[in-house]
């Protein structure tokens, strides 16, 4: 064989493997496990799995570049590191509705791109230190599991997380150490849980908070610095608490408030000046408002500053139902 015949061979052998690698490197990319579905675009792959049968983790066939994978609603207890290694473009892991009662400290090892992470509706009861150290976490989503507390050590103290989902847990106490290391919260969700009080600090270090879920819980009673630090916060869920009374400079400072709801409360009056006049939705039906003087400021600021809810006063017996916003004076016992 001639220098230019082998030559000529070696080419065409070398063009072959390459079609191969290029072959299996599309299989690869364009599989699909079992009992899910996959969705390929130019610049993304999103991987779902929503069969209930499903009890392990989706190895064989799972496109090693998929940017989001969701696996719901199945019977699935666990989760491991190396199985997400195989997925190491992931930006967003989505596993609500499952069977995970516990998470491995280096879970998100080597996701680099990682943004996004739901666990909601699982059994989780505990968070080992260090757990979400891994990825560059923008939103965390823990609804509807088991914990009792989230100790500071979960997340770095750098942590650049935007969103932070806990309601549906069973916490007695605010995570104040916690929420110390998210400086760029801008959504926190603490709903239906066990809160009776908020500590004085619990909130100062959140300077970019926009939204704060608080509704649900079992809150009586809050520090009238409870939202000093907060002059971002634009809505403020406390509908379904216990709050009896509210101080009166509560809501100072907040002149970006546009959404407040104070529904299903023990409250009977608003101290005058609690209401701010930039707030342009209030909900403040089914509270026990007891309708004499001391109702006369709420009276005013729903007349001036209308509100969407009617709120309508529950005592005394002579003017039980009546909307608040239509009492007169000499019904209050005021002069007119």
């Amino acid at each position: 064989m001639s220098t230019i015949t082998a030559v000529r061979s070696l080419k065409m052998e070398s063009r072959g493997l390459l079609a191969l690698i290029f072959l299996f490197r599309c299989y690869s990319a364009l599989s699909c496990p079992v009992r899910c579905t996959c969705h390929f675009g130019v610049q993304s792959t999103e991987t779902v799995c929503p069969d209930a049968e499903l009890s392990r983790y989706p190895n064989e066939g799972l496109p090693g570049n998929s940017t989001s994978l969701t696996i719901q609603f199945t019977n699935l207890s666990s989760v491991s590191a190396k199985e997400l290694e195989a997925t190491p473009l992931l930006q967003e892991l989505h596993l609500p509705g499952n069977r995970l009662s516990s998470l491995p400290q280096d879970l998100l090892t080597g996701l680099h791109h990682l943004h996004t992470i739901d666990l909601t509706g699982n059994q989780l009861q505990e968070l080992p230190a260090r757990v979400f150290y891994h990825a560059p976490l923008l939103n965390l989503v823990l609804k509807d599991n088991w914990l009792t507390r989230v100790d500071a050590d979960c997340l770095p103290a750098n942590s650049s997380l935007t969103w932070l989902d806990l309601s549906g847990n069973k916490l007695r106490k605010i995570p104040s150490a916690l929420l110390k290391k998210l400086s760029h919260l801008e959504t926190l969700h603490l709903s239906q849980n066990l809160l009776e009080t908020i500590p004085d600090e619990s909130f100062h270090y959140l300077h970019a908070l926009e939204r704060l879920h608080l509704d649900e819980n079992k809150l009586q009673s809050l520090d009238a610095k409870a939202f000093s630090h907060n002059a971002n916060l634009t809505h403020l869920f406390l509908q379904k608490n216990k709050l009896q009374t509210l101080p009166a400079t509560l809501f100072h400072g907040l002149n970006l408030l546009q959404y407040l709801d104070l529904s299903e409360n023990q409250l009977t009056f608003l101290t005058p000046g609690t209401l701010g006049l930039g707030i342009s939705w209030v909900d403040l039906t089914s509270n026990p408002w007891h309708c004499d003087a001391k109702i006369e400021y709420l009276r005013k600021r729903i007349n001036n500053v209308p509100v969407q809810s009617k709120p309508w006063c529950a005592s005394p017996e002579t003017l039980k139902d009546k909307a608040i916003a239509e009492l007169t004076p000499n019904e209050l016992g005021l002069e007119e």
